[in-house]
C-alpha cells in the first residue's frame, strides 16, 4: 500500500509542502507517491485507500487552476454518495487569513470529499501566512499527526537505512549521459561523436545522416521542450505603452499562432507563456557548483522509483536535454528559496560556519524571511553567500523548483484579432529593502524578446463567461492592467450588437501616461457605450472606479436588479475588488437608488457571484 499526495498549487508553495510531506515519508522508509491533482487519472480515486491533499486558495476562495478538474469531476450530481468509502484521506490547505475565504478551497473539497464518503484519517491543517511563523506554524504539528496515523499502516521498503534529518537521502530522479543510456545501447550502434547533420559519401556526394542528439536539443526552439497542448505562436509586437518618463514599463505585446488551424479562443482566456532564465544567471549557477563541464553533456532525464513519476515542469523521459536546457527552461534559479532549499543545503554542507547559519535558517523561519524573502535575494545570490556548499548533479531536479509558467489575461477576442492573442503586461521592476534594483524573472525575458520570436504559449479557458443575450447588461470593472480581459469582453460585445448594454469602470492614474486604449474607448463611447474613467492622480483629490459606480447608482440599480445584469472585476487583490463590491451593494440598497437594507443588498451581490452573474480575477 502506497499513500498518495496529490497537491494544487498556484505559486509553487503547495507543491513544495507536498514535496516535503513525501520526503517525511521517505525518510520513515515508506514509499509514496507525489503528484500535481491535474495530472491524475481522476477515475482512480476511488481505488486509493491512502490520500493525502494539498492545496492552495486562489482568488476569491476558488480552487486553482490546477485543482479544477478533480474539483468538477467531484461535483458531478450522479456521484454514488458512497463512491469515496473506501479511501482515507487527510487534508492541509495553504492561505493567508487577510483575505475573506481563508483556505476556502481546501475546506469545501475536504467537505466534498466526506460528502462522497471519504474517511477522514487525521485532522485537517490550515496553514496560515499571517502566522507569526508562517504556514509553519500549522504545518508542523499537522505532519507530526499524520505520519503517526498513517506509518503503522505502512510497510518498511526492504532497503531502508535510517537517516538523519542532515544525511542526503538517495535522490528520486536522475540525468543519465546520453552515451551511458540503455536507450542509446539498444539503438542503432553508430557512435554519438561521428553523427552529423551532412556526411559525404565516397563519391564526394552529400546526403543527409542521422541527426545528432546534440543538435536535436539545440535547434530553433532554444532547447524549450513543448507540451502537446502548447501551441507556437510568433511574436509581432513588443511595445510600451506608458510614457517614458512614467514609473511603470506596461506594453502590449501581440503574438500570432503558427498554425491556421488552432482553435480558437474565447473572451476571458488565460494565456500561459514560460519564461526563461538569464544566460548570465545560468552561468553564475553552473559556476559556484562547479558544474560548467557538465552543461552541456546530452543527458536524459528518468525517476529512480517505480511509484513516482516524472513532475510535469520535466522534460520527458524518452526527449533529450542539457543541464544548461534545464535550467534555463525548467528550473528556476532566480526565486526567493523557501525553508526547503536551506534545508537540502544543510544536507549538503561539509563547512562548519555554513552548517551554523544554516541551522539558524531552519529553526527560525523569521531568518529566512530576512535573509532571503523581504530583500527578495535568489538562489543563485544565496549560493554565492555559502560557496562551500555544492549541489550535486544527483539531486539538482529535486533541489530547484520548478520554473513556472505566468499567466496573463488575454486581452483581445479571437473574432476582433483572428489568429492573434494580444495581452497588456506591467514589468515587474521594483528596489528591495536594500536598495537593490530587481527586475522579475518573466519581465526581464519579455524586454529582451524580440520581434519575430518564435515562443509556445498555452491558452485556459476563461473562468468568467459573457451572458448568451446582448440585450443583458454588463457591467465590467478593470483599474490597471486588469482592464485586459475587459477589452476582449467589450470586443466581443460589439460584435453582439450589445454595446449599448455594456458598462465599463477603467482606472488608470493619469491619462497622460497610463491611460490604455484611450482611442478605442472614446470610439465605444462614441457609439453608445457607458465609459466611465478614473485617473486617480489627475485632480487634487484622488478618484477612483468605486466612487464613479456610486455616481451612476440608478444605472446600478437597474442593471442589476431590474434586468439581470452581470458585473466583472478584474485587476489587483488589494482592497479594490472589496471595495467595488460594496460600492454596488451601497447602489442597490435604500441608500443609493434601491429599495434593499444593507444586508440584503450585500447578499445579492454576494449571490450574484456565487451563480456566475458575478466574477472576479485578481493577482
Amino acid at each position: 500500500m502506497i499513500p498518495l499526495i496529490l497537491y494544487a498549487s498556484e505559486t509553487g508553495n503547495a507543491q513544495d509542502v507536498a514535496e516535503r510531506v513525501a520526503r517525511s515519508f521517505r525518510s520513515k522508509g515508506r514509499k509514496v507517491t507525489c503528484q500535481s491533482m491535474d495530472t491524475y487519472p481522476i477515475q482512480s480515486l476511488i481505488h486509493v485507500p491512502l490520500l493525502i491533499l494539498i492545496t492552495s486558495t486562489h482568488g476569491r476562495g476558488d480552487p486553482p487552476p490546477t485543482m479544477m478538474n478533480l474539483w468538477k469531476a467531484l461535483l458531478r450530481a450522479n456521484l454514488p454518495k458512497d463512491i469515496l468509502e473506501d479511501v482515507h484521506f487527510t487534508l492541509f490547505g495553504l492561505g493567508d487569513s487577510s483575505y475573506e475565504r481563508f483556505c476556502y478551497a481546501g475546506k469545501i473539497l475536504a467537505r466534498r470529499m466526506e460528502d462522497l464518503g471519504g474517511n477522514k484519517l487525521s485532522e485537517y491543517g490550515w496553514g496560515d501566512e499571517r502566522s507569526p511563523n508562517g504556514i509553519e506554524d500549522a504545518l508542523l504539528p499537522w505532519l507530526k499527526e499524520t505520519l503517526d496515523t498513517f506509518l503503522p499502516y505502512l510497510p518498511l521498503s526492504s532497503d531502508f537505512n535510517m537517516l538523519s534529518s542532515t544525511d542526503l537521502p538517495p535522490p528520486i530522479y536522475s540525468l543519465t549521459p546520453i552515451a551511458n543510456s540503455s536507450k542509446i545501447k539498444n539503438g542503432p550502434n553508430i557512435p554519438l561523436e561521428k553523427l552529423s547533420i551532412i556526411a559525404s559519401s565516397s563519391n564526394g556526394d552529400s546526403h543527409t545522416a542521422p541527426t545528432r542528439v546534440e543538435d536535436v536539443i539545440r535547434h530553433e526552439d532554444h532547447g524549450w521542450f513543448k507540451a502537446d497542448d502548447w501551441v507556437w505562436v510568433t511574436l509581432k509586437k513588443n511595445e510600451i505603452v506608458t510614457k517614458d518618463d512614467w514609473w511603470q514599463d506596461v506594453r502590449e505585446i501581440e503574438l500570432e499562432f503558427e498554425d491556421d488551424d488552432t482553435e480558437p479562443y474565447l473572451p476571458g482566456s488565460i494565456c500561459s507563456l514560460q519564461p526563461q532564465s538569464s544566460e548570465d544567471e545560468v552561468y553564475t549557477f553552473l559556476e559556484l557548483m562547479d558544474l560548467e563541464s557538465q552543461a552541456d553533456v546530452p543527458m536524459f532525464v528518468n525517476s529512480v522509483m517505480e511509484e513516482q513519476a516524472l513532475p510535469q515542469h520535466l522534460p520527458p523521459s524518452d526527449k533529450p536535454t542539457t543541464l544548461r536546457s534545464l535550467l534555463t527552461n525548467h528550473l528556476d534559479i532566480r526565486c526567493s528559496p523557501r525553508k526547503s532549499f536551506f534545508e537540502w543545503l544543510r544536507r549538503l554542507s561539509l563547512d562548519e560556519r555554513e552548517q551554523e547559519r544554516l541551522d539558524e535558517f531552519i529553526d527560525d523561519p523569521d531568518e529566512i524571511h530576512t535573509y532571503a524573502t523581504r530583500p527578495s535575494r535568489s538562489i543563485v545570490e544565496t549560493l554565492a553567500d555559502f560557496r562551500q556548499t555544492k549541489i550535486p548533479l544527483s539531486h539538482i531536479l529535486e533541489i530547484l523548483p520548478p520554473l513556472r509558467r505566468r499567466q496573463f489575461s488575454i486581452a483581445s477576442s479571437y473574432e476582433a484579432h483572428p489568429g492573434k492573442v494580444q495581452l497588456l503586461v506591467a514589468l515587474v521592476e521594483y528596489k528591495t529593502n536594500l536598495k537593490i534594483p530587481r527586475r522579475g524573472l518573466c519581465s526581464q525575458w519579455l524586454d529582451n524578446l524580440t520581434v519575430g520570436s518564435r515562443i509556445p504559449i498555452h491558452i485556459s479557458p476563461p473562468t468568467l463567461f459573457l451572458p448568451p443575450s446582448p440585450k443583458t447588461p454588463v457591467i465590467l470593472v478593470g483599474p490597471g492592467t486588469g482592464v485586459a480581459p475587459m477589452r476582449a469582453f467589450v470586443e466581443a460585445r460589439v460584435a453582439q450588437g450589445a454595446i449599448r448594454n455594456t458598462a465599463l469602470y477603467f482606472g488608470c492614474r493619469s491619462k497622460y501616461a497610463d491611460f490604455y486604449y484611450s482611442s478605442e474607448w472614446k470610439q465605444y463611447g462614441e457609439m453608445g457605450m457607458n465609459i466611465q474613467i478614473a485617473a486617480s492622480r489627475d485632480q487634487e483629490e484622488k478618484v477612483y472606479v468605486q466612487q464613479l459606480i456610486k455616481e451612476n447608482k440608478e444605472q446600478i440599480q437597474e442593471w442589476l436588479i431590474e434586468k439581470g445584469g452581470y458585473v466583472f472585476i478584474s485587476g489587483s487583490s488589494n482592497a479594490m475588488p472589496r471595495e467595488v463590491r460594496e460600492a454596488l451593494a451601497w447602489c442597490i440598497s435604500k441608500n443609493g437608488a434601491g429599495n434593499l437594507t444593507d444586508e440584503e443588498s450585500k447578499d445579492y451581490i454576494e449571490k450574484m457571484f456565487e451563480e456566475k452573474r458575478g466574477g472576479e480575477e485578481s493577482w
